[in-house]
C-alpha cells in the first residue's frame, strides 16, 4: 500500500499535513454559494470530493499516532488517548453547533435572511429550544457542516479495535470493512436520528476509507530502490490503469449529465470509491517522486492549516457560513465572479491566519509543559 514519508516513525508527515490543509481550504470554498474558486475544486472534476480525502487522511494519521503511542507507552495508554480524542471530537461538534446557532440568532435578530441560515436549524431551535438542543446532544440532529464530526468521533472511539486489527491482519481487516460497507444502509437504522434520511455521512459506509488509510500507513509499498523489475512493471501498469480510470470519471463528470443525489454520497457509493482510489494511486506516485514535498515546502501556510486540522475545521465552518451569508446579502443573492472571488480570498486568508495562530498557541503550550516538566535544579 501507500505511505507518505515522515520525519520519523510515528512522526508527522509533511505531505499529510499539506493535503489536509488543502482539503480544509477546499471545504470552506465549496460551501460558499457563488464561490469562484469552488468551480475548480474536486467536486467539479471528480465523482468524489474533499470528504473522501479527509477521511482517508484521518485513517492514515490515526494509524500513525496510535501505533507510535502504543509502541512507546503501551496499548492501554493508546486506547485511553483515543477515547479522549473521541470526547474531544464530541465537544468540538457541540461547539460548532453552538457557534452556528449563535450566528443564526444574530442574523435573525438583525432581520437579515439568507438561505444558508436554514441549514443551521435556527428556526426550529427558536421554536423548541429544549427538544432541539436535546436532539443535538444525542447526535440525532446534526446541522450543516457539523455533520462530519460525529462520524469522526465514532472512528476515534473505534480506533483501538481498527488499528491493531489492521496492523496484525490487514486483509482480514479490509474484508471486514468491506462487509460493513456493504451492509451500511441497513446498519444506519441503529444510528440516532430525527429525519428519515438519517445521518449526512453514514459512518458504517465511510469507515471503508478510514480503514484503507490505516492500511496504507501500516503496510506501505516497497521503495523504488528495493523493487525488482516485475514489481516496477506492475507499478507502471497500475499507474496507466489508474490514469485511464481517473480520466474516464473526469469525462463522466464534465460531459455526461450526472446527478448522484445525497444517498450517493451518504452511503459512499462504489463509484466514489473507485474514482478516489484511482486518483489516490496517481497522487501516491507523485509523492514518491518528491513532487508533493517540494510543493508543500513552498506552501508552508497550507501545511500549518493541516497541522491544526480540528481547530481549522471548526473555524472553517463559521468562516464559510459567514462568507456565504454576507455574499448573499451584499449581492441580493446574485453574486458575480469578482464578488465570489473576493469572498474566497477573504475566507482563505482567514483560514491561513487561524492556522498560524493555532500553531503559535500549540507551541506556546508545549513550551509551558516542557518548562513545568523540568526538575527544579534545572532552572
Amino acid at each position: 500500500m501507500i505511505k507518505f514519508p515522515g520525519p520519523a516513525a510515528g512522526g508527522r508527515s509533511l505531505e499529510v499535513d499539506f493535503f489536509r490543509g488543502v482539503v480544509l481550504l477546499m471545504i470552506v470554498v465549496d460551501h460558499i454559494s457563488g464561490s469562484m474558486l469552488g468551480q475548480f475544486t474536486l467536486q467539479r472534476f471528480a465523482i468524489f470530493d474533499a470528504t473522501e480525502v479527509f477521511v482517508f487522511l484521518a485513517g492514515y494519521a490515526t494509524a500513525a499516532a496510535y501505533t507510535a503511542i502504543a509502541d512507546q507507552k503501551g496499548n492501554d495508554v493508546a486506547r485511553w488517548r483515543f477515547l479522549q480524542r473521541g470526547w474531544q471530537l464530541y465537544r468540538s461538534f457541540l461547539l460548532t453547533v453552538a457557534l452556528m446557532l449563535a450566528m443564526g440568532l444574530l442574523f435573525t435578530a438583525l432581520r437579515l435572511h439568507a438561505p444558508t441560515l436554514e441549514y443551521t436549524d435556527i428556526g426550529t431551535f427558536i421554536d423548541e429550544p429544549l427538544q432541539i438542543g436535546a436532539e443535538m446532544l444525542r447526535l440525532a440532529r446534526q446541522p450543516y457542516l457539523s455533520s462530519i464530526l460525529p462520524m469522526y468521533m465514532l472512528f476515534a472511539l473505534a480506533s483501538p479495535v481498527i488499528v491493531p486489527a489492521v496492523r496484525r491482519r490487514p486483509w482480514l481487516a479490509v474484508a471486514g470493512s468491506l462487509a460493513v460497507w456493504g451492509l451500511a444502509p441497513l446498519l444506519a437504522r441503529f444510528l440516532p436520528t430525527v429525519t428519515p434520511a438519517g445521518w449526512t455521512f453514514n459512518p458504517f459506509a465511510w469507515q471503508l476509507l478510514f480503514v484503507i488509510g490505516a492500511v496504507c500507513r501500516l503496510h506501505p509499498l516497497k521503495s523504488y530502490q528495493r523493487e525488482d523489475a516485475d514489481a516496477a512493471l506492475r507499478r507502471r501498469k497500475l499507474t496507466r490503469i489508474a490514469a485511464a480510470v481517473a480520466i474516464g470519471f473526469l469525462c463522466m463528470r464534465m460531459f455526461v449529465e450526472f446527478d448522484p443525489g445525497p444517498v450517493f454520497k451518504q452511503n459512499l457509493s462504489s463509484l466514489r470509491v473507485g474514482s478516489f482510489m484511482a486518483v489516490l494511486w496517481l497522487v501516491a506516485m507523485m509523492v514518491r517522486q518528491g513532487w508533493i514535498r517540494q510543493l508543500a515546502d513552498r506552501l508552508s501556510l497550507v501545511v500549518t492549516v493541516g497541522k491544526n486540522g480540528l481547530v481549522c475545521f471548526v473555524s472553517g465552518t463559521m468562516i464559510s457560513l459567514l462568507a456565504d451569508i454576507l455574499l448573499y446579502l451584499a449581492t441580493d443573492g446574485r453574486p458575480g465572479r469578482w464578488a465570489g472571488l473576493l469572498a474566497d480570498m477573504a475566507a482563505i486568508a482567514s483560514m491561513l491566519a487561524i492556522g498560524v495562530l493555532a500553531q503559535a498557541w500549540a507551541e506556546h503550550r508545549k513550551r509551558n509543559r516542557e518548562r513545568r516538566a523540568r526538575p527544579a535544579h534545572a532552572h
